[in-house]
């Protein structure tokens, strides 16, 4: 018999929404020349090129050497080959984000679905009589059947057809496959005829597909095969009502040619049903989108979806070009315009200030002016159109310069050049705007500053020194100096940066070196001399290795070489003209041991500069023969020149520009003097004077930082020979965790940091399994899903350079450690309490805590039991389960309410019961009923004269137990035999029918409550009779067997129980219940999971009670002779009756006779005895109602 070869498939539907606005696209969607594939013209193409940038799973979907030219199609063998994943008829659509973007055609979410069932055969066509069987094929079309759609709103339909079989059944026996071939037809109000479907949508799909609108179904399958087509109307004739209705109909085409008085063919075609979808209608406008459709099958979830991008488009200046990585490159002078056209660019600075001027996502309703906010509204909340179109309150020029620095091409470590800083972000949470923009910032290493009515950038890039101060320009308080400990400035940093070849992140680390510390020792251990303190931070954006290893110089750099703040106070002419972010010289004669510094005096030139003090005020008897000397023309530049000095006018070597104002500043640097270098980094404004605030500056920094012959290899500051220091304080530990709807164990494994260690190799081993190594990144590891044994476990810390293939890695000595894990075999922890609340007389709620370990919640159950015994010692071993056992997470159930304790144990999910000792209970002590009537109670112990089956009254153990199968003649050794009476296995189940049957006389409604006292025995429990270790055993005591059970059923008759055929109910269990009938049955049934435990019924009775029941009537007249009532139900037993007179005359009597449980006899009498007819009520109180 063939395999059936026709199974349906599910069809995964995902639509991501990637960010918000306009992007360029998919770098890799081009054709094999390079050129950019257009989505205008060659859409489908640019969705398979597309396909080079999604990753399902960290694996590219299209491999990236697929080429991808004019006319590829997915199907396409040359595209095929290069798909990493099995798709089936995958569908991919994306759009960029712009504002009139059209909706995903594929990818739609319906409203509302209407189903049509049809249900009809579609017959194929009659072939004519004498065509020859040798024709394969006879092509020409059956009926059609058709539906009509005449709702507007309906935009798509999904038609579902198929085979109840499919098959040839030859006279030699031979079972072979078939072809079922059709076509669907759409036909719109119009005009226009009939047409074929397009191909569009989902659906599921086994078979081939022929082309537009025809299918095909071929294959073999023995039951019901259906598939469906979803069809999507043309929105430019369902715009128009006057299109409607539409008329979709399904022709059987061309068909096998067989001859079927040797064939038997299973090819009926039937059309089962219509769906009618409207669908959403979203365009997610301003939002990119990308959508996928794929065979479900391959994917055991849905997977992990990555993308790679060219993402936003921003405004970018009228003179930059992006190059091909995304950054600017300038050429000619920035007028402060744009360009008139949106682009990607990966430049930090201006993709800052397309978040700060726009107002759709960014923050452009805070920052821009009203009338610019207006304007932007006009292109949905996008920046400006027009080129000039210029935030007023942010300085674009600041924002240029900053993007020239970043743009700039520095060395990228492999031997080639990068942007010196690329913003490479997807923001996909809202933030807080003040975090954000610094994070945006710290990118290129800026600062943004409020500055005359605008915000500007400050940068920290090698720039010329903009002012001077001294004594004579701060206020008497002079300069105030702060620093950071040595103790803590970091020796190591790691940073973590985004790797687009892994697409996931990693860190690059960074060293303490002689370039950070002034040492010429080049033999010194920084790390051993400083101590090992390691930072970790994040480059933010950044997805360059060379970017992230120029950050963590700078980071270390800054934090050993520019440690201190300089504050103090200066006048008003200083104070408007210093920005943050400007570098200053400071001449502080508390520092320097003598004052160097002034103010220029009235008389100056531009080749002779008056000071206000002299050579030999400052230098003493011997001037040096030249110096540096600074100061401010009046035009605020400032000025360095090499000059010499006599008396107090000073002559620089070559003209000045122009003559220093009277009162300008000046300082002078040389050999013994050197000027402290601080670049600001706020500006207060205060009464009459400005508070300043600088860092330490070192402008070599920046050559250290972007060394042209640095390269991601050996270090000069890397001692090679050195290996990473032994893990220490390595900690193993067992825990439970879940994994879906599973509870698995793991080994959590953890350790102290290395010195030196970039990463760590984990080898672990269980028993004598072949041992595991696997490589982390951090100080902890989990070894998932352990089973039981001894694991060994060696932790080794790994060190490397950067160019780790040609130095290789050094490895410590392995630090080890054992654990024998144990799994699930441990017993979960008992439940820490139990509540009971009735709810009637009948029932009550258990309620309790949820159980604390996690594989009782998850898998295990929580067992009830009740035993009867209210005083004394309350044994597990001896109660019964008296409901059903519950999911392990449950809280609380509804129990029969019964006297005695109430008990609950955890069991986790393999089997694993919680300990003895400590298990929850709860007492019920209820008071005697005071509304029943006992009308018969059945004792069946000690005696037990009814019925056995498979089960004995073992006067040894004391009551009715299971019996052992073993036989007589098995027995080889009577010596051997410990116990007779149990000699062989326990069987598993086993009865005993009550001796007496209830006979009530009539129906009644009756209250069953049980009576049963039981206990768990192992039959075979004596020391002789165990050869297993006593190590294995789990109780001796036989207080812990928990594997056996016994509850009490009865079943009824309406029928006289006595009589020659009664017919008796099903048997059901009780507890404390109410039953109606006239006859009842009662017996134990009995049970063991374990054929080595045994349960004992030591006490068995049935107590069958009935309600009290009253009966009354009213304003009852007697007449004139006897009156006889008769009650409307009658009771179970002669009730007791009052009588209330209400018109009785003096000397008036009455007499009560026949009284019965159905009804009595009054007769009222007057005072001679003669019969009178008066008015009385009664009230009769008994037990049972007679139900007729």
């Amino acid at each position: 018999m063939p395999q059936d070869s026709l199974n349906s498939k599910q069809i995964a539907q995902v639509v991501d929404l990637l960010c918000e606005g306009e992007i360029e696209g998919f770098p890799n969607a081009v054709h094999p020349d390079g050129v950019k594939i257009s989505r205008t013209t060659a859409k489908e193409q640019y969705f398979i090129g597309s396909l080079k940038d999604v990753f399902f799973n960290n694996t590219p979907v299209l491999a990236p050497e697929a080429q991808v030219n004019g006319d590829s199609k997915l199907t396409d063998p040359g595209i095929q080959q290069h798909l990493n994943f099995d798709l089936g008829d995958g569908v991919f659509e994306n759009e960029l984000g712009t504002q009139d973007q059209p909706k995903l055609s594929a990818f739609t979410n319906s409203t509302n679905r209407t189903t049509v069932v049809v249900n009809t055969e579609v017959p194929k066509a009659t072939v004519p009589p004498g065509t020859s069987t040798n024709l394969l094929t006879y092509s020409a079309d059956g009926s059609p059947v058709t539906q009509q759609i005449t709702d507007a709103d309906v935009d798509q339909v999904n038609v579902t057809v198929g085979v109840n079989a499919l098959s040839r059944f030859k006279e030699n026996g031979e079972i072979k496959g078939s072809i079922v071939r059709y076509k669907i037809q759409i036909q719109y109000n119009d005009g226009g005829g009939y047409s074929d479907v397009p191909l569009a949508g989902s659906y599921d799909k086994n078979g081939v597909y022929l082309g537009d609108g025809n299918f095909e179904i071929r294959g073999y399958t023995p039951d019901l095969y259906q598939e469906t087509r979803a069809i999507v109307f043309n929105t430019a004739k369902t715009s128009d009502p006057n299109n409607f209705p539409i008329n979709i109909r399904v022709i059987r085409t061309s068909q096998e040619v067989r001859d079927f008085s040797k064939e038997t063919v299973n090819d009926t075609l039937t059309w089962f049903n219509l769906v009618k979808i409207v669908t959403d209608k979203t365009r997610y406008p301003n939002s990119v989108i990308f959508g996928h459709k794929f065979d479900a099958q391959q994917f055991p979830s849905i997977p992990r979806r990555s993308y790679r991008i060219r993402g936003l488009k921003v405004r970018i200046p009228h003179n930059a070009t992006v190059r091909d990585d995304g950054s600017l490159e300038y050429s000619g002078t920035f007028n402060g315009t744009f360009k008139a056209a949106r682009e990607y660019t990966n430049d930090p600075a201006f993709v800052l200030y397309d978040l700060l001027t726009n107002t759709r996502y960014g923050l452009g309703s805070y920052i821009l002016t009203p009338e610019e906010r207006a304007e932007a509204e006009k292109n949905g909340g996008d920046n400006f159109e027009g080129t000039s179109d210029v935030a007023a309150n942010l300085d674009v020029y600041s924002f240029q310069q900053a993007s020239a620095y970043c743009g700039t091409l520095v060395p990228d470590g492999f031997g080639g050049t990068e942007p010196r800083f690329s913003c490479n972000v997807c923001i996909k949470t809202q933030s807080d705007a003040f975090k954000l923009v610094q994070e945006m910032c710290s990118v290129f290493r800026a600062m943004p500053f409020w500055e005359a009515g605008g915000i500007s950038l400050a940068q920290d890039r090698a720039e010329d020194f903009t002012y001077i101060f001294n004594q004579s320009n701060v206020t008497e308080e002079g300069f105030s100096y702060s620093g950071s400990s040595m103790k803590g400035r970091p020796t190591c940093v790691s940073v973590k940066y985004f790797d687009n070849d892994a697409r996931d992140f990693r860190t690059e680390l960074v060293e303490l070196n002689s370039q950070f510390v002034d040492s010429t020792d080049p033999n010194i251990d920084f790390l051993e001399k400083y101590g090992y303190n390691k930072k970790e931070i994040v480059a933010f954006a950044c997805t360059s290795r060379g970017q992230a290893y120029r950050l963590g110089k700078w980071f270390l750099y800054t934090a050993h070489r520019e440690t201190e703040v300089c504050s103090f106070q200066t006048d008003m002419a200083a104070g408007i003209t210093v920005r943050p972010g400007d570098y200053i010289k400071i001449s502080d004669p508390v520092r320097g041991g003598r004052v160097v510094s002034g103010r220029v005096t009235s008389g100056s030139t531009t080749t002779a500069i008056k000071l206000d003090r002299s050579d030999t005020e400052m230098f003493g008897a011997s001037a040096p023969p030249s110096f540096e000397f600074h100061t401010i023309l009046p035009d605020g530049s400032f000025v360095q020149t090499t000059s010499s000095i006599v008396g107090n006018t000073v002559t620089p070597n070559s003209a000045l520009a122009l003559a220093p104002a009277a009162g300008a500043p000046f300082n002078i640097g040389y050999s013994d003097i050197v000027l402290t270098k601080w670049r600001v980094l706020t500006v207060e404004e205060g009464e009459g004077v400005y508070s300043i605030t600088a860092s330490a500056h070192e402008p070599r920094k920046f050559d250290i930082i972007e060394d042209p012959n640095a390269r991601f290899g050996v270090r000069s500051f890397t001692q090679l020979g050195a290996k990473p220091d032994a893990v220490t304080n390595l900690q193993l530990e067992e825990e439970l965790y879940e994994e879906g709807d599973k509870v698995l164990q793991r080994i959590k494994v953890n350790w102290q940091q290395s010195l030196r260690a970039n990463e760590y190799e984990v080898e672990y081993q269980l028993d004598v399994d072949n041992s595991v190594k696997v490589t982390v990144p951090g100080t902890a590891f989990d070894i998932l899903d352990s089973r039981t044994g001894a694991y060994t476990v060696s932790v080794r810390a790994v060190g490397y350079d950067l160019d780790v293939e040609r130095t290789g890695k050094r490895f410590s000595s392995p630090t080890t450690a054992t654990i024998n894990a144990v799994g699930k075999n441990e017993p979960p922890s008992n439940i820490g309490s139990l509540n009971i609340t009735p709810i009637d007389q009948h029932t009550a709620e258990l309620h309790w805590p949820e159980a604390g370990d996690l594989d009782v919640r998850i898998g295990g159950t929580i067992e009830i039991r009740h035993n009867p015994r209210t005083t004394g010692d309350i044994k597990w071993s001896q109660s019964e389960k008296i409901v059903p056992t519950v999911n392990g997470s449950t809280t609380r159930k509804i129990v029969p309410l019964k006297d005695g304790h109430y008990l609950v144990r955890a069991k986790d999910s393999v089997g694993n019961y919680a300990p003895l000792s400590g298990i929850p209970s709860v007492l019920v002590d209820l008071p005697e009923p005071q509304d029943l009537e006992v009308v018969q109670t059945f004792t069946e112990s000690p005696s037990f004269p009814g019925t056995f089956s498979q089960t004995f009254n073992s006067t040894t153990e004391g009551g009715i137990t299971l019996q052992a199968d073993g036989q007589i003649d098995d027995i080889t050794d009577f010596d051997s035999v410990t116990n007779i009476d149990f000699f062989g296995d326990v069987v598993p189940v086993g009865s005993y029918i009550f001796q007496n049957t209830l006979d009530l006389g009539a129906k009644y409604d009756v209250e069953l409550l049980a009576n049963l006292q039981i206990n768990t025995i192992n039959p075979d429990d004596f020391w002789d009779s165990r050869s297993d270790n006593i190590d294995t055993w789990n109780d001796i005591d036989a207080d812990d067997l928990s594997e056996t059970n016994a509850e009490l059923y009865s079943r009824s008759t309406n029928d006289d129980p006595n009589g020659a055929s009664p017919s008796y109910g099903t048997w059901e269990p009780f507890a404390n219940s109410t039953k109606r009938g006239r006859g009842f049955q009662f017996k134990v049934e009995m049970e063991t999971d374990n054929d080595s435990q045994d349960v004992v019924v030591q006490t068995l009775g049935v107590t069958v009670s009935l309600q009290r029941r009253t009966e009354q009537e009213r304003d009852i007249s007697s007449g004139t002779a006897a009156k006889a009532v008769t009650f409307p139900s009658a009771f179970y037993s002669t009730p007791s009756i009052t009588i209330t007179a209400t018109n009785m005359a003096t000397g008036d009597f009455f007499e009560l006779s026949s009284v019965s449980r159905t009804g009595f006899t009054i007769t009222f009498k007057d005072s001679g005895g003669t019969i009178v007819d008066r008015n009385f009520d009664y009230q009769a109180v008994g037990h049972g109602k007679e139900i007729t």
